[in-house]
C-alpha cells in the first residue's frame, strides 16, 4: 500500500478486507487527486462517504470484524490494522476532513492502550486528539457564534465536550508517565482554553461549571437548580442501599458462577459489550443479567435469584432510557478503563462491591472511588470518569 504522492499528483485508491492477514491491502486504482472523493476509497468492501455517520460505520464495523477473531490476538496483524488506521488519519487531515471524526474515534475506541496491555498508546492517543479537533473545525462547531439549534444539530457539545476530556486525560497521562513534559502542558492548557472558550456559549453558560472535571451530560436534561455531582449518597438513591441488603445473593450467584468457570461462557452467550473499554478484549466484561428490560437466558438460568431480585426494581426492569440493566461486572489485575463520559443522559451508575481486591480505584470527575465489598457506590458515569487496576488479583462488582 502506498498513499497518496503528491509529486506525481495521484492518489492510489485503496480497499481493506479482514481475509487477507496481514496482507489487508489491495490496490485498484489510481485517479488524479483533483477528482478524488470519499466514495473512491473502501474498507471492508465498503466505501466511504461524505457522511460522518455513515463513516464510523464503516471503519467500526471493520475494526469490530477483526477484533473479535483470532486475527487481533496476534500482535502482527493488530500492528498492521493500525497502520492502516493511521495511513487512513493521514488522508483525513490532507484530503478528507469528512472522515477525521471516524478515524479520531477509531484511534480512541481499538488502539487506545499500548499493544493490548494496560498503558496509553500516546501516538494513537495524541493522533486521536488532532483528528477530534480537526472534526470540530470542518463540522462548523467552531464557530460560537451559531444559533443553539445549529449547535445541536451537528452534534457540536459531544465534539466539543470529548476533545476536551482528550485533551485533558492524554495530557495528564503524559505528564504523570513523564512523557514530554512540554506536550503534556500543553495539552492540559489547552483543554482548559477550551473550556473556557465553550463555557459562555448559551447552551453551555448556565451550568456554573468551573474547570473541565465538572463537565457532565445528566446537566443536558435537568433543570439548573438539580444538583448535578459526580458522586452521589447512597441515602439518596434506594437502589443502592437495596443493593447493599442483597449483597450476599450477588456474591453467591457470581462465587458459583467463578467456581464452575463459567463467566466467559455466558459472557458471550449474551449482550458483549463491543468495545475496547480495557487493553484486552476479555480484561474487561459486563456479564449482563438485564439489558433493555430483556434478561439474558443463560446467565439468568445461573443466576435465578440474583435475577428475580432484579426484575423486582422498576430502576433497572422497566427503565425505557438507553443502556440500562445490571451486570456483573469483571476486571482483570494490571489492567484500566479508559476514560470515557456517557453521551445520551438521563443516567446514574450504581456499583456494588462483590469481590474486590486492593489495588482497584476509579476517577469520577476529581473524586477517587475505592470500592468495599458489600458496599454500593453511587456516581454519575456521564461525568469524565477512568479505572485503573494495580492490584494482583480479578475484581468483580
Amino acid at each position: 500500500m502506498r498513499l497518496p504522492d503528491a509529486s506525481a499528483g495521484a492518489l492510489v485508491v485503496w480497499a481493506l478486507t479482514m481475509l487477507q492477514v496481514p496482507a489487508l491491502v489491495d490496490t485498484l486504482q489510481e485517479v488524479d487527486t483533483g477528482e478524488a472523493k470519499e466514495s473512491d476509497l473502501f474498507l471492508g468492501g465498503k466505501p466511504f462517504s461524505s457522511d460522518e455517520q455513515e463513516n464510523s460505520g464503516v471503519i467500526s464495523s471493520w475494526l469490530d470484524n477483526i477484533m473479535w477473531t483470532e486475527i487481533w490476538d496476534v500482535r502482527e496483524h493488530r500492528r498492521t490494522a493500525y497502520s492502516q488506521v493511521l495511513q487512513l488519519a493521514d488522508m483525513s487531515q490532507t484530503q478528507f476532513p469528512s472522515l477525521s471524526f471516524a478515524v479520531g474515534q477509531a484511534l480512541y475506541s481499538y488502539f487506545w492502550f499500548e499493544d493490548n496491555g494496560p498503558d496509553l498508546n500516546f501516538e494513537a492517543a495524541l493522533r486521536s486528539v488532532a483528528l477530534h479537533e480537526d472534526s470540530l473545525k470542518s463540522s462548523g462547531c467552531m464557530d460560537l457564534t451559531v444559533g443553539v439549534g445549529t449547535f445541536l444539530k451537528n452534534a457540536c457539545p459531544e465534539r466539543w465536550l470529548f476533545l476536551i476530556m482528550l485533551s485533558a486525560e492524554v495530557g495528564a497521562e503524559m505528564a504523570s508517565n513523564r512523557v514530554d513534559i512540554g506536550r503534556a502542558a500543553g495539552l492540559l492548557q489547552h483543554s482548559d482554553d477550551l473550556f473556557r472558550q465553550l463555557m459562555p456559549y448559551p447552551f453551555f453558560s448556565f451550568r456554573n461549571w468551573n474547570s473541565v472535571y465538572d463537565i457532565n451530560t445528566n446537566s443536558h436534561v435537568f433543570p439548573e437548580n438539580v444538583n448535578q455531582r459526580p458522586l452521589w449518597p447512597n441515602s439518596a438513591i434506594p437502589l443502592a442501599l437495596w443493593l447493599e441488603e442483597n449483597a450476599h445473593v450477588f456474591r453467591q450467584d457470581l462465587e458459583y458462577i467463578l467456581e464452575n468457570d463459567l463467566f466467559d461462557t455466558l459472557y458471550f452467550q449474551g449482550h458483549v459489550s463491543m468495545t475496547q473499554f480495557s487493553g484486552k478484549r476479555e480484561s474487561w466484561a459486563p456479564l449482563n443479567l438485564i439489558h433493555n428490560k430483556v434478561t439474558a437466558p443463560h446467565a439468568c438460568k445461573v443466576a435465578n435469584r440474583s435475577c428475580e431480585l432484579l426484575l423486582s426494581r422498576p430502576e433497572i426492569a422497566r427503565c425505557d432510557a438507553k443502556d440500562v440493566g445490571a451486570a456483573f461486572a469483571r476486571l482483570h489485575p494490571g489492567m484500566g478503563i479508559k476514560p470515557h463520559l456517557w453521551t445520551a443522559p438521563p443516567r446514574l451508575g450504581v456499583h456494588s462491591g462483590l469481590k474486590v481486591p486492593p489495588g482497584a480505584t476509579m476517577i469520577v470527575g476529581n473524586n477517587t472511588v475505592d470500592w468495599k465489598e458489600g458496599k454500593a457506590v453511587v456516581f454519575d458515569d456521564t461525568y469524565i470518569h477512568s479505572v485503573k487496576h494495580r492490584g494482583t488479583e480479578t475484581r468483580y462488582l
